[in-house]
């Protein structure tokens, strides 16, 4: 098999022809930080004291995780022109021209895997 040029193309809905690839950057997490109240102590001294000195709220974070947590290309498989993306083993060394460290395995043929370096791709 002869090496296939690598085409960058901007939204992965425009992924039509074998070997057209998307860049998915990372993104980062979502932070929110609520406030809670917190209850008042029972005995009568130490809500007198609560009441003029304690701390009267809990600040709490929350972080949620976006889809990608890590830089991720989308391919197509140039066998069966089906989807392909990296996972967070998969380096990306460059994105242009494309070259990752590591085959990249198409998950529906499960048997076809993939080099890309220099913007080729070639069947390993």
């Amino acid at each position: 098999m002869q090496a296939l040029e690598v085409r960058r193309v901007r939204l992965s809905e425009d992924l039509s022809s074998p070997g057209d690839f998307v860049f998915i950057g990372k993104r980062q997490p979502r932070v929110t930080v609520e406030r809670l109240p917190l209850e008042a102590p029972a005995g009568i001294l130490e809500k007198l004291w609560w009441k003029f000195f304690g701390k009267k709220y809990e600040m709490k974070q929350i972080v949620e995780m976006v889809w990608p947590d890590y830089d991720a290309i989308i391919l197509n498989c140039p066998a069966c022109n089906g989807p392909c993306a990296t996972t967070k083993r998969h380096k990306i060394l460059s994105i242009e021209p494309l070259t990752l460290e590591i085959p990249l395995t198409c998950p529906y043929c499960k048997t076809k895997s993939f080099t890309i370096t220099e913007g080729k791709l070639i069947a390993a």
